[in-house]
């Protein structure tokens, strides 16, 4: 693209009309990924071509250019979108983007970052041109890339939700020994008045959650379930974090299953809520930055199985049997070889079967 379209691309209230039909398919399924740098080699888009996968959500940091002046960010975009995978994985998939620090900022960025909306304008003039045109946007405030998305399959519904995680959030607060170490870790704050989503945000995340479903797909940049690890994550505002537990808990939908990004490795956790709704959380990252020599991976009361540390895409898969809508995720290397699995029955909610190879 040679020209940045400003003031037309508005995301966040989705105006649901006819969801996207796929009654005829017997399994969907959705690819899943964060973290492609545009200066990298990308064999594993090569892998996701043979998948033919029926969506492909990027989970964030679909280009690494971390800016103060946003117009300097399209280089970036240019260089990224250039790929000839791109066209190809369009001609069997359709894509669903949000964006996480790299492409929304600097690292670790929140709403601090001043050239946010310049950011926004930029980063939807080259995503949303390739995301399914039946999809309608529209804010009242013109701010942020919130919106949700809804599958038809086999009579039973598909609600994909993508809040975002950086255009609200507040600044977070570093760990003391960030300071000694010069590492980017973080503390729990205990303010009150610090947000993750801002009003606006939650007050589509609580329409949307009253909305019935057979199946839930909350899309998050950065991790919600784990709190050990001193990365970004939504722990770093735990407060923020119960109010979201608390209202997966109450969604109108059959199960929930949680993607994320960010972390440069891919793992697995499941946590049981007080309600005994069990909700799973997917991590996949990264598509072509693994960090193979950083200490990346945290003990967590909630993990199942170790880290995938190399290259990798998240895949669920969703099918009926027996009448109900049924999931399985799993996490692909660079080959496109399973390394982790998660079997879900979703006909009550709760998982019945996991694996961790």
């Amino acid at each position: 693209m040679n020209q940045i379209f400003l003031g037309f691309f508005f995301i966040g209230w989705m105006v649901i009309g006819t969801p996207l039909n796929a009654k005829e398919k017997q399994s969907l399924s959705i690819g899943f990924g964060s973290c492609l740098h545009q200066d990298k080699e990308s064999p594993i888009l090569g892998s996701l071509l043979s998948q033919k996968l029926d969506y492909l959500i990027f989970l964030g940091d679909i280009v690494y250019s971390d800016q103060l002046s946003a117009k300097d960010k399209i280089p970036a975009y240019e260089k990224q979108f250039q790929r000839p995978e791109w066209k190809s994985l369009r001609k069997d998939s359709k894509f669903l983007f949000t964006w996480d620090d790299h492409d929304f900022g600097i690292n670790d960025s929140g709403a601090e970052y001043a050239d946010r909306d310049l950011s926004r304008k930029i980063f939807l003039s080259y995503v949303q041109p390739m995301m399914p045109k039946n999809i309608n946007f529209g804010t009242k405030s013109n701010q942020g890339v919130f919106y949700s998305y809804w599958i038809e399959f086999q009579r039973k519904k598909i609600h994909i939700m993508i809040p975002d995680t950086r255009y609200f959030r507040s600044p977070l607060q570093r760990s003391y020994m960030s300071y000694l170490t010069r590492k980017s870790h973080y503390r729990p704050s205990s303010d009150e008045e610090q947000t993750m989503l801002g009003e606006e945000q939650w007050l589509w995340m609580e329409t949307e959650l009253s909305k019935p479903s057979d199946l839930l797909i909350f899309v998050s940049s950065v991790q919600v379930i784990p709190t050990e690890q001193p990365f970004e994550k939504w722990n770093n505002l735990p407060m923020e974090r119960e109010k979201l537990i608390q209202s997966l808990q109450k969604a109108k939908a059959k199960d929930v299953v949680i993607l994320s990004g960010d972390r440069h490795i891919a793992e697995i956790h499941e946590y049981k809520t007080p309600n005994e709704r069990t909700l799973v959380e997917i991590t996949s990252s990264s598509l072509n930055l693994p960090l193979p020599f950083l200490p990346l991976e945290y003990d967590s009361e909630w993990k199942i199985g170790k880290a995938y540390r190399k290259e990798n895409v998240g895949k669920l898969d969703i099918f009926l049997k027996n009448g109900s809508l049924q999931w399985k995720s799993m996490i692909l290397d660079i080959d496109g070889k399973q390394v982790l699995e998660y079997n879900s029955n979703v006909d009550n909610g709760q998982a019945i079967e996991s694996k961790v190879e």
